[in-house]
């Protein structure tokens, strides 16, 4: 009964937030607006991010400095929902918080590769705040990102990327941090067993989903982009098999071309986000997919973790489309071609 009242609790704040999310006029009004200012002005008094951005100056705000300011922002909201849980539970919003510490970690090893200053690294940080597992400040003030790996000694990271910092290159840093990913995925499926078996199946499901997603979009860059081997490809995937199993995962990293790597995926509810070869289309048809998946979970309204592990999800994708849009008046599109971009309805 416990756990009910705090689901019914928690469930009633992500319906007030779901509630205040963009619609679909306003992806529309966005995709319209002439140039950034005034895509911001429509954001600052038109919808809810009005309250995020009271506090600046939208003259001097650029492209770079919004995506940091509404990552900023998510992070604080995932923090509060850790108040409605206890127990495994609490460890669990814990863990999925991980996601978040990680990206950072990310900003911190490759600032230190391409030699940003502290300054500079600390400003692009989105999630420094108590739930952090690894010290921030000590970690930016490393000589080098053999040092920094270094002092990750005795972290959850350390064991996964320690072989990996005497290779540092572009390449190399694409191996870290997929590393790390793979960190968040092993470490949440750890704490699974302390749950009851209703949300134990539900998480181990949404984050199978992830898992999927993240190797198809690891093996798809990392042919197109970074001419990886598929034996290198195949070794840095995240064995979940939702729907994906490791005889499917090693099939799709041996292809030679899109057309075999969609034969295996066809019977697979991932088909239609690879059927064309564009990268930047794929990115939306994927934000497409994960909308209609957790969307049913909102409405379904259930007594369990699917709610809040849903709107999260639904929530970074609307600051991903609207970072997408904004990117978008660097190049004055009109909203037929802007349209591409962005999948607009929920």
């Amino acid at each position: 009964m416990g756990s009910i009242v705090k689901f019914t609790a928690v469930n009633s704040k992500v319906k007030t937030l779901k509630g205040k999310m963009l619609r679909e006029e306003d992806f529309l009004e966005l995709l319209q607006c002439k140039g950034l200012k005034n895509a911001l002005a429509y954001l600052k008094e038109k919808t809810y991010y009005g309250e995020v951005l009271k506090n600046y100056d939208l003259q001097k705000i650029h492209r770079g400095e919004l995506e940091i300011i509404l990552d900023r922002q998510y992070t604080k909201i995932f923090n509060k929902f850790i108040n409605y849980f206890n127990g495994e539970f609490r460890k669990v919003i814990k863990n999925l918080f991980l996601r978040w510490e990680i990206e950072d970690l990310k900003i911190i090893i490759r600032g230190k590769y391409i030699g940003r200053t502290k300054e500079e690294i600390k400003s692009n940080l989105i999630a420094k705040n108590p739930l952090n597992t690894i010290d921030y400040d000590y970690l930016i003030t490393s000589k080098s990102i053999e040092e920094l790996i270094e002092r990750l000694k005795g972290s959850i990271y350390y064991d996964g990327i320690k072989n990996l910092a005497k290779d540092v290159s572009d390449k190399g840093l694409f191996r870290i941090e997929t590393e790390l990913d793979f960190v968040y995925f092993s470490t949440l499926r750890k704490e699974l067993k302390h749950l009851d078996k209703e949300n134990k199946e539900l998480i181990k499901d949404i984050i199978g989903l992830e898992a999927d997603l993240s190797n198809l979009s690891w093996i798809y860059r990392g042919k197109k982009f970074y001419n990886i081997t598929p034996e290198e490809l195949f070794n840095y995937t995240i064995y979940d098999g939702y729907k994906l199993s490791e005889e499917k995962i090693r099939r799709i990293c041996y292809a030679n071309s899109m057309e075999e790597i969609y034969k295996v995926i066809e019977k697979t509810p991932y088909r239609w986000i690879y059927e064309i070869d564009d990268s930047i289309t794929v990115e939306k048809r994927e934000r497409e997919f994960q909308k209609k998946y957790f969307g049913k979970f909102i409405r379904e309204n259930r007594a369990n973790f699917s709610m809040v592990l849903s709107y999260l999800v639904l929530y970074r994708i609307e600051i991903k489309e609207i970072i997408s849009i904004v990117e978008q008046k660097r190049y004055d599109l009109d909203i037929k071609e802007g349209a591409k971009y962005v999948h607009v309805t929920h």
